[in-house]
């Protein structure tokens, strides 16, 4: 069953305004794991990567990829208005580091609640934001599927209780499915969940660092099994903002390659190649004469 991942709104509001002196352009590491995303960790790094909070409440998440551009879901920008609602930089939105307002909000044309498809939009600061904006990955096909993403929010640690909304955590689970605008993921015990709505999913590039890949879009009931993320390469021309291919295309794969439920996957000519050794009858392993991984 899908269910868009959004925190509805506490009702309470909740004053804030910049703290003078404060470095919020550090690339701070992840903190103990005692809170979670669903599964994951504090996080006080990032600093493009805020909460966006309506009428005072804790709403979404939106990355910063242009000095007043911040790119988030769709979904997140439907019903509301710019008036209600402002960005929030730091690791505890309920206590922000920086709060900059609203001035525009824009949904792509053909976002399909139903459906949930098209599912990103950007939001229009009035001001400039303090941090460096992020960039978008340029491109992925089928075989990012097992690239492990960083996923950022300030969503809900519990989907069923829906509590500990409000504070920034990050969590790292792998690609399991590609499709043409979205992508699927799970991992036992981690999710992103309500709140971390329009989000980032992240690539860690060696050269470029983190490049956006995703857009936290829905997931199941409870958080519990999988969640999609709107591609942002697959958008790169509605949101207007620098885009990047990572600079090693084979992702740390090798030309020895490896084995993954039967399926041979390598490097060769820049390109990442899979094979599917069952689909011939076959079976991947190592191959101790060519000294690579093959199908027999």
């Amino acid at each position: 069953m899908k269910q868009i991942m959004i925190v509805l709104a506490l009702g309470a509001a909740f004053a804030a305004c910049g703290v003078a002196g404060v470095d919020i352009d550090a690339d701070d590491q992840p903190l103990a794991a005692t809170d979670e995303i669903i599964g994951g960790v504090s996080y006080s790094g990032l600093p493009a990567i805020g909460a966006l909070f309506v009428n005072g409440a804790p709403y979404c998440t939106g990355t910063l990829v242009g000095p007043r551009k911040v790119l988030t879901a769709a979904h997140c920008v439907r019903g509301v208005t710019a008036a209600s609602m402002e960005f929030r930089i730091g690791p505890n939105a309920f206590q922000p580091r920086y709060v900059v307002g609203v001035a525009k909000l824009k949904a792509h044309p053909h976002f399909n609640p139903t459906t949930i498809t098209n599912d990103i939009a950007y939001v229009t600061l009035k001001t400039d934001a303090p941090a460096t904006p992020m960039t978008l990955l340029a491109g992925m096909d089928t075989t990012w599927v097992g690239t492990p993403l960083l996923f950022v929010g300030y969503g809900v640690t519990n989907g069923h209780t829906q509590t500990g909304v409000g504070k920034k955590r990050a969590v790292t689970i792998p690609i399991t499915e590609v499709g043409d605008t979205q992508f699927r993921y799970e991992a036992p015990g981690k999710n992103s969940c309500n709140g971390d709505s329009g989000g980032p999913a992240l690539f860690r590039d060696p050269t470029a660092g983190y490049l956006i890949a995703g857009v936290t879009s829905y997931g199941d009931v409870g958080c519990t099994v999988y969640g999609v993320d709107t591609r942002v390469d697959a958008y790169v021309s509605f949101v207007g903002a620098a885009a990047a291919g990572p600079s090693d295309p084979c992702r740390g794969e090798t030309f020895g390659g490896r084995c993954k439920n039967g399926t041979l996957i390598w490097c060769e000519n820049h390109e990442v190649m899979t094979l599917d050794c069952n689909a011939d009858g076959a079976t991947c392993g190592w191959d101790p004469s060519g000294g690579y991984y093959n199908c027999f």
